[in-house]
């Protein structure tokens, strides 16, 4: 009788490990599988898609006709970079100077609205990318950050980042009376590498979502606990550079009850990946082809 208890038992064991073998081969193989997973245990919210200085993968970055057709493929956010002119005006560009992006050469900070507004936002990229070329994209200006809420209004959510503050110059105090004059401060979340400056626009509105930028090394998956406290007194996520995380990197953010929103996804294998790992939306230059992606994970997980 007890040789017949340890057969039974041996042969319900070896039973187990092949399930637990099957399904593990499973999960690492089939998105159905994983994307089901992950909806069970933690039922997923809204995953975001945030173009990345707009459908810049299409249009010129950060101008009024990215915003716009972000907007056309169903963009969740519009991601847009700030920056002041001598004068204290915010306008949008990603670098510090006008070199790359305009036919312009200068730093920003040097340069005042109206000199700024003279130079060509839009022939750079019809050279570079002859095969999204268009006639409209000739002579575009670099929009000031209030032109681009008087264009989109609350039609879509913004993405800001502060770019290079100084604190003489009150970048935070003049972003937020911007955006509380366009009644906008539900629709506007703000990213920067500058923990300070975050901290700052903190103290001035708490309303505001934050979230910290973070640049990893490409070898680093994991991040202190230590540090997502202290990132948690005044932003709701971090957004880290895609490269440098993993599966576990992600699972430890959010344990920690932080957001977390890659940046710069523009690939689908990794887009498909992000969405396995459970982040909350993605920065790309590619809006339209992340909500494929979305879409297509959403799809196998209906059994």
């Amino acid at each position: 009788m007890m040789r017949m208890f340890r057969h039974k038992g041996y042969f319900i064991g070896v039973h187990i490990v092949l399930c637990i073998s099957l399904f593990s081969t499973l999960y690492a193989y089939s998105p159905v599988i994983r994307v089901k997973v992950k909806e069970m245990i933690e039922p997923a919210d809204k995953v975001y898609t945030i173009a990345h200085r707009g459908a810049s993968g299409y249009a010129p970055e950060n101008t009024i006709p990215a915003f716009e057709l972000a907007r056309e493929m169903g963009a969740d956010s519009i991601e847009l970079d700030i920056h002041l002119t001598k004068d204290l005006i915010p306008v949008v560009i990603h670098d510090e100077t006008v070199n790359r992006t305009t036919s312009g050469k200068g730093f920003v900070k040097n340069m005042t609205l109206e000199q700024i507004k003279q130079l060509d936002a839009g022939s750079w990229f019809n050279q570079d990318y002859p095969m999204f070329a268009r006639d409209l994209y000739t002579g575009l200006t670099v929009p000031t950050l209030e032109e681009v809420f008087e264009t989109f209004g609350k039609d879509i959510n913004y993405m800001i980042e502060i770019k290079e503050p100084a604190s003489k110059f009150g970048i935070e105090a003049i972003l937020n009376d911007t955006i509380l004059k366009y009644d906008l401060a539900k629709r506007v979340s703000v990213h920067s590498f500058s923990a300070a400056s975050l901290r700052q626009l903190h103290s001035i509105n708490p309303d505001i979502p934050l979230y910290q930028l973070v640049w990893n090394d490409y070898a680093a998956t994991r991040v202190t606990q230590s540090y997502l406290d202290t990132v948690k007194t005044y932003a709701v996520g971090i957004s880290p550079n895609f490269q440098g995380i993993s599966g576990a990197y992600v699972a430890q953010v959010k344990r920690a009850g932080l957001k977390i929103i890659p940046y710069t996804v523009n690939y689908q294998l990794n887009m498909d990946k992000a969405y396995s790992w459970g982040v909350d939306g993605v920065h790309t230059n590619y809006p339209d082809r992340f909500l494929e992606v979305i879409a297509a994970n959403r799809a196998n997980a209906k059994w």
